[in-house]
């Protein structure tokens, strides 16, 4: 500060008889001449000795533009105003001295340390046999300021061909703070309600915000309070004597002052700029030029923000219709090959019990039944990712359930590897089927440890969270508000491209060798989170691991009661029990009906509804069970079932498909007991189900 400095001049002391001799004297004393040259003409005027740089006469002019008292002025040297170099300043003298005239532009310092943009004008006179300097200063600082905005308009029209909407709110970021002196910036996006603050772009700060949601409230970012609610600039040069100062989210980056121009367009605020850390305290003059900036800047990034908006949005609508036309076209391929597959299986196994253990081609068999097992896992991890997997969820906590499958997934891991267990949800309850969570957990600790060929750490933490509106409107993971139970799976692997990252969720995508997996892994987690009304979100980088983070509802209806599984009871021979089986593929009919009559059942087998709803109507036996498809051509499995009932109060229902099923869906169809078999299934696994429901 040049007040500081006064108190403190050693290089250049006052010399009042050297001040007195260099001042004008007879006729130049004239008092209508000096009153027009110093006292009221409107110019910045100084006169200099060009031999030590002092200011020997002044104006009230130069006192106001300096903010010093005039006899302060002059006892200071041209060096304590200057501040560029004073060697540069001091040639420059020197040769204006010598040429007796000239001009170059320069940067002055003021009272309270703020520089000015300035040009100097010279002009040598004599007095008293020595040569003194006239000069004459013009504060250029709008000026400069108007150039610098034009050229910074020009350069942002032409990065916005180009850059991105964050490049070029850095750009701004970094033009305010040249032009201001900042070291601190910060852009930040406002909802359309005016009640959240979205950082969008900062510049040399690490924001904290105190493990809250990322983007807080206005009135809990209390130092932006003001300029939004009253929709005007506000200057904090003092930021410890702020009346939002104990707000949680203040000091957010520890700026000792701090400028926030709010941008508004049709009523409302659409954004604020913060710049901070100047050295010296903000002023108006702050405001307009920041503003200035602020307004040339908005229009071309909005128009930019604009257009990235809506190109993500068209790609994050064009793939979710990719991913929902694969998952329709999934789940239709299963329910087709999950039939084939039931016939081949009840084949199998009926030739296996019909040739018994000691046929030479009893082995062949039963590698037949065992490969059409496991093309029938192949197809659940398609229905999984199709959201057509069968559910029977249950009430869980999920630490608890997680926490008995840590020595599964450790084992699975690999002793190589360091595995963590981090729980952190509590007693925190979801409602999920748990073989379900089996399958998230081994694909995801599978696909960790695949990453880590090195060897590394897989961590497991869970944890609850609490999604606003605004969280959603601001880009949260969660695309609806609620209370959700996370569970993160981090390893510190090779990491995920970007050009690959939009693809892990498609079916029978991977970036392995060809035999080396086969791309259901992440697709069936995707199809899981989906089909129970969670999300899930991806975060890595090449060498830098990957994060998986699934978002699951907490469980909050105490009504909704646990899926029911069949019994797993020792298979029992039908004896006078009649089965009504019914599906719309012949070949599923003769197998079924074939394999339940060998285990002791009467059957009436039909591939339509309506004959079997005749044969309900006519029969004068009692039907014990109806075993039916789902989906039919005339009319689905749960309205044969409710049509049924009307003749037959007793019977029990068991459903099956190659589309497996939200057992939910079924619950409340009617007042009996829903039961439901996947295909492709072995004739244990019928008979078994049966005879639960039969006993």
């Amino acid at each position: 500060m040049l007040n500081d400095q006064i108190d403190n001049t050693e290089e250049c002391p006052v010399v009042s008889s050297e001040s007195e001799e260099l001042k004008p004297s007879g006729t130049l004393r004239d008092e209508e001449l000096f009153m027009t040259l110093f006292g009221n003409h409107p110019a910045i005027v100084l006169l200099v000795n060009p031999e030590t740089g002092l200011v020997t006469d002044t104006n009230p002019s130069a006192a106001d533009f300096y903010d010093l008292p005039v006899e302060h002025l002059l006892a200071m040297n041209m060096r304590e105003i200057d501040a560029t170099s004073w060697t540069r300043s001091e040639s420059w003298l020197n040769d204006l001295a010598a040429q007796g005239q000239g001009r170059f532009v320069s940067m002055h310092r003021r009272a309270d340390g703020s520089l000015r943009h300035v040009e100097l004008s010279f002009a040598a006179v004599p007095l008293h046999g020595k040569t003194a300097l006239l000069c004459i200063v013009q504060d250029n600082s709008e000026r400069q300021h108007f150039e610098a905005l034009t050229a910074f308009r020009l350069r942002l029209l032409e990065l916005a061909d180009t850059a991105s909407t964050e490049e070029l709110l850095t750009f701004t970021l970094d033009e305010a703070e040249r032009m201001t002196g900042s070291t601190l910036g910060f852009f930040n996006f406002v909802t359309n309600d005016q009640a959240v603050l979205r950082e969008a772009c900062s510049t040399n700060a690490k924001t904290d915000n105190c493990g809250h949601a990322p983007h807080p409230t206005v009135i809990d970012f209390g130092v932006s309070t003001d300029v939004i609610h009253e929709m005007r600039a506000v200057i904090h040069n003092d930021h410890a004597t702020l009346r939002h100062c104990d707000c949680k989210f203040a000091p957010h980056h520890k700026a000792s002052r701090e400028l926030i121009v709010p941008v508004i367009r049709n009523g409302k605020v659409m954004a604020t700029l913060e710049i901070g850390n100047k050295p010296v305290d903000y002023e108006e003059d702050d405001i307009r030029l920041v503003s200035m900036l602020t307004g040339v800047a908005w229009d071309i990034i909005a128009k930019k923000y604009a257009e990235e908006s809506e190109r993500k949005t068209q790609e994050a609508l064009q793939h979710t219709q990719k991913m929902e036309l694969i998952g329709r076209l999934a789940g239709g391929i299963a329910h087709d090959i999950n039939n084939v597959l039931t016939a081949i299986l009840g084949h199998a196994e009926i030739v296996i019990d019909a040739m018994g253990g000691g046929s030479p081609y009893a082995e062949n068999l039963r590698n037949i039944r065992d490969s059409t097992m496991r093309a029938a896992n192949l197809i659940q991890h398609l229905l999984a990712f199709a959201r057509k997997q069968t559910i029977l969820p249950e009430v869980m906590e999920l630490d608890a359930a997680l926490g008995e499958q840590m020595p599964m997934l450790q084992e699975l891991v690999g002793e190589q590897m360091q595995f963590l267990w981090r729980p952190g949800a509590g007693k925190t309850r979801i409602f999920l089927d748990p073989s379900q969570l089996d399958q998230i957990m081994t694909n995801l600790c599978a696909n960790a440890r695949d990453a880590m060929t090195g060897g590394g750490t897989v961590t497991i933490e869970t944890a609850t969270i609490r999604v606003e509106a605004s969280d959603c409107y601001a880009g949260h993971p969660c695309q609806t508000p609620g209370n959700f139970a996370t569970i993160s799976v981090i390893d510190t692997g090779c990491g995920i491209e970007k050009s690959v990252r939009p693809h892990i969720f498609e079916p029978f995508f991977t970036t392995r060798e060809v035999g080396k997996g086969t791309g259901l892994g992440l697709s069936t987690v995707y199809g899981i989170i989906k089909q129970n009304k969670g999300f899930l979100d991806c975060q890595s980088a090449p060498g830098k691991g990957t994060s998986f983070t699934l978002y699951l509802p907490l469980f909050e209806n105490a009504t909704v009661e646990s899926g029911k599984k069949p019994a797993d009871t020792e298979t029992s021979i039908g004896t006078q029990k009649r089965i009504l089986l019914i599906d719309d593929n012949p070949a599923i009919v003769q197998v079924i009906k074939s394999l339940l009559e060998r285990s002791g059942y009467e059957v009436f087998s039909t591939t339509t509804p309506n004959e079997a709803i005749r044969f309900a109507v006519e029969s004068v036996e009692r039907i014990d069970l109806l075993l039916t498809d789902v989906v039919m051509p005339e009319i689905n499995g749960k309205e044969l079932s409710e049509k049924l009932l009307a003749f037959c109060p007793n019977l029990k229902t068991l459903f099956m498909s190659g589309y497996t099923i939200d057992m939910t869906t079924l619950d409340g169809a009617a007042d009996h007991e829903i039961h439901f078999i996947r295909k492709p299934f072995r004739i244990n696994e019928l008979t078994q189900t049966i005879s639960a429901i039969l006993a």
